[in-house]
Parts: C-alpha cells; sequence; structure tokens
C-alpha cells in the first residue's frame, strides 16, 4: 500500500528534504499523487530509497546513482555487500552454494554442533547477501532461533552448542547494517523484557526488525522492573514501548506487572508487547490498551501503524 513521504523517511532513513531533493534535482524517482498533490510511495519506491541511501553512504555520488535502475542498484550494493563478507571471511573454504532459508538454518546448526561460530557468522552474511535484512530477520533467524530451542529441548544439542549459536545471533541482531542510519525525525521506541523475564533474544529481534523499518531504537537489556522502563520512556517521551515475554506463560505476577507497565505509561505512549507468552496474557487482559504481536510479520504491521497514526 502506498505510503505518505514522512513514512517513506522513517522506512529509508532518509530525511523528507533528502527525498524531495533527490527527486526534484536528480529524477531519482517519480512518486504516484494525490488529487491534493501529496508525494506517495510505494513498496518498490521504498527499497529504492534504501538503496540510494546505503550506495551514498558508502561513497557514491549521488548524481552518479540516482537515474540507475533498481536491479542495478540492487547489484552495486551486493557488490559492497560481498566485499565485506569476503573480507570477515577471507580464510574461509565456504564454498557451499545457499538459496534458500532452510539451507542457511540448516547450515548454522551444523557449525554450532562443530563450535564454529565463526563459520556460523559467515553463514548469516551470506543469508544477508541473498535474501536482504528483512529476509535473514524473517527466514533465517526467526525459524534458526526456534529450531535451536526446538534441538536443545529434545536433546540434540548441547547447552554448550545453543551458547555458540546465539552468541553470534545478539552480535547480528545489535550491529546494525553497514551504512544504515535513522532518520532525524525517526520514533523512538524502548525494547526490553520485564524483571524475572531473562530470555533475551526476542526482544534483540524486535530492535533489529524495528530498526530496519526506520525507528530510532533504545534497547535496554532484559530483566528490568516496570518502574525503570517507565522512567526510561517517559524521559525520552518515546512513541512505544516493546517488551518480550516467554516464560512464564499466564503467570498473575507477570500479569500484574504487565498491567501496571500500561497504567505508568502516558496514555498516548504505545505499549507492544510480544513473545511466545503474549497470547495468553492478552486472553486474561483484552480490555488493556496494548497492542499484541504475536509474530515478527504482526510486530512490523504495528510499528507501521504506531509510526503513522501520530
Amino acid at each position: 500500500m502506498p505510503c505518505s513521504i514522512q513514512m517513506a523517511s522513517q522506512l529509508s532513513g532518509l530525511s523528507t528534504h533528502v527525498i524531495r531533493i533527490w527527486e526534484r534535482r536528480y529524477g531519482a524517482m517519480n512518486p504516484t499523487r494525490t488529487d491534493t498533490n501529496r508525494r506517495m510511495f510505494c513498496e518498490e519506491a521504498i527499497r529504492r530509497l534504501k538503496l540510494l541511501r546505503e550506495l551514498t553512504e558508502n561513497g557514491h555520488r549521488i548524481g552518479n546513482v540516482a537515474q540507475r535502475p533498481t536491479d542495478e542498484l540492487q547489484k552495486l550494493v551486493d557488490q559492497q555487500l560481498q566485499q565485506t563478507v569476503s573480507a570477515s571471511a577471507s580464510a574461509s573454504t565456504d564454498t557451499t552454494p545457499l538459496e534458500s532459508p532452510h539451507q542457511f538454518v540448516d547450515l548454522c546448526i551444523e557449525a554450532s554442533k562443530a563450535y564454529d561460530g565463526d563459520k556460523v557468522r559467515r553463514v548469516l552474511l551470506r543469508a544477508r547477501q541473498h535474501l536482504g535484512q528483512r529476509g535473514m530477520l524473517h527466514h533465517v533467524i526467526c525459524p534458526l532461533i526456534h529450531n535451536i530451542g526446538d534441538a536443545w529441548q529434545a536433546g540434540n544439542l548441547r547447552p554448550s552448542h545453543e551458547h555458540v549459536a546465539t552468541s553470534v545471533i545478539r552480535e547480528m541482531l545489535m550491529t546494525p547494517v553497514p551504512g544504515s542510519q535513522t532518520a532525524v525525525n525517526a520514533p523512538e521506541l524502548i525494547i526490553t523484557t520485564p524483571s524475572g523475564e531473562t530470555h533475551e533474544l526476542g526482544a534483540m529481534l524486535v530492535a533489529a526488525s524495528a530498526r530496519d523499518l526506520g525507528w530510532k531504537v533504545i534497547y535496554l537489556g532484559p530483566n528490568l522492573p516496570i518502574e525503570e522502563i517507565a522512567a526510561c520512556a517517559t524521559t525520552r517521551r518515546a512513541r512505544a514501548v516493546a517488551l518480550s515475554v516467554v516464560y512464564p506463560e499466564r503467570c498473575a505476577i507477570t500479569e500484574d506487572k504487565l498491567r501496571r507497565m500500561r497504567q505508568l505509561l502516558p496514555e498516548p505512549m504505545a505499549l507492544i508487547i510480544g513473545g511466545r507468552a503474549a497470547k495468553g496474557y492478552q486472553e486474561q487482559m483484552p480490555e488493556l490498551n496494548i497492542h499484541w504481536a504475536h509474530s515478527l510479520n504482526g510486530l512490523d504491521q504495528v510499528l507501521i501503524q504506531i509510526s503513522v497514526t501520530r
């Protein structure tokens, strides 16, 4: 669905001023317009803006790339990423051709069993190259986290194998994509888990996805008292707070914390709750003004909705 220039700015990491200049002066794009002459940007236009931003931030002059076809821009970005991957894997002998997401996932698990964290990192970088940042998050890291958890519970992975994989996943989730930049006017999102909740991969996945959607992310780490989260959010005047709840499920103490969180935040400030245990809590408190996200896709939709409703 086409979006406004303000939304295009948030999603692309470019200011509205830069977008207008690139359109008028360099002919970088030709957005559609409404009856009232408002610019509207489709998904392909957002993709093009992101590619142009990444290229210019890595040394290309906008005048040299502005009118190139989008596929050609993608090739230039891929070449830059390949150089990054090659530099980090110069001593690697990885030659396995990889195309589908499940192949990336399987190879990461194999590398974890061999305690080869460097190989896990190289595979994830290759996944980012082939699938893009969002494709890697949705189709590789998400299933990888679930598969690792299932394999550990089934006894097919040792705790040390799991630690090798998750340490690299944490690194990938918290490291911004090379060349990425958050717009000055980006909405701000506070991300953490409530006290007693020590599982943080879900929260870190939220941080990576929100950052890719153009949000300014403040990640507070896991296991933080509700009062501290509220203090940070109100001081920063954040647009939203996102909490991840994985365990325990349907716990009266956790439910009380989530209710208290909603009470402490200003009413206009959005509260997003996701994670494996979120569905049970939604059923226990459907009356509260809370956005519930039961998947990464669901989270993305919530973030987009919040960013355009204010």
